[in-house]
Parts: C-alpha cells; structure tokens; sequence
C-alpha cells in the first residue's frame, strides 16, 4: 500500500519537473529571460517549492532507500527555504537547480516509476 502513495507522490514531482522544464523551454532556455521576467522566475520557484512541499509524503523507507541517488533531506527543506527566504532567494541557485537538479529527478522519477509501477 505504502508504495502506491509513494508513486502517486513520485508522479506528482514528476508532473512539476515537467512544467519546470516547459517554463524554461518557453523562454528558451535563457537566464536572461529568467531574470527579466518575474512571472518566470515565480513559476519555476513555485514548482521547485512545491517538490519540496509534496516530497514530505514520502515514505522513510523509500526516501532512506533512494538516498544514495536523489538527496530528499534537501528536497524537504528546499520547500521551507523558499516559503520563508522567498524576497532573498539567490536567482543564480533556483536556476541551476531548475537546469541541474531537475533534469536528474526527473530521470529519477521516470525510470522509476517505469521499473515500479
């Protein structure tokens, strides 16, 4: 039963990865654009916090046995730091999440949810 929640909880990080990575492909692909344009930069924020926000719903036993390859302790906090940081949030550090960090939890997320499903 356990694992049903965590897949549903996996499926909804992966549908945020998703707009994530559509919001950037949407102002192709520039920091620039980023910077200049608040409803961007709120959108991926906001899709960041919300990783952080729904990760908190996974189960010990899967975010102790994942560890080693998405770190969920910071994923949890990241949805504090920005609730609380939000007028003082480093633009440099949610894009490189966005263009690092992303890509690899959404990998994570698809593949498996592909083997475990």
């Amino acid at each position: 039963m356990r694992g049903n929640v965590d897949n549903l909880v996996l499926r909804k990080i992966l549908n945020y990865c998703e707009l994530i990575n559509k919001s950037i492909n949407g102002h192709n692909e520039s920091y620039e654009a980023f910077l200049e344009n608040q409803e961007f930069f709120a959108a991926v924020s906001m899709f960041q916090m919300q990783i952080g926000e729904v990760a908190k719903y996974l189960s010990n036993e899967f975010t102790e046995n994942t560890k080693a390859e998405i770190p969920w302790k910071d994923i949890k906090n990241m949805r504090n730091f920005f609730a609380h940081v939000y007028d003082d949030l480093d633009p440099q550090k949610v894009w490189n999440t966005a263009v690092n960090d992303i890509p690899v939890l959404k990998s994570f997320c698809e593949e498996y949810l592909k083997e475990n499903s």
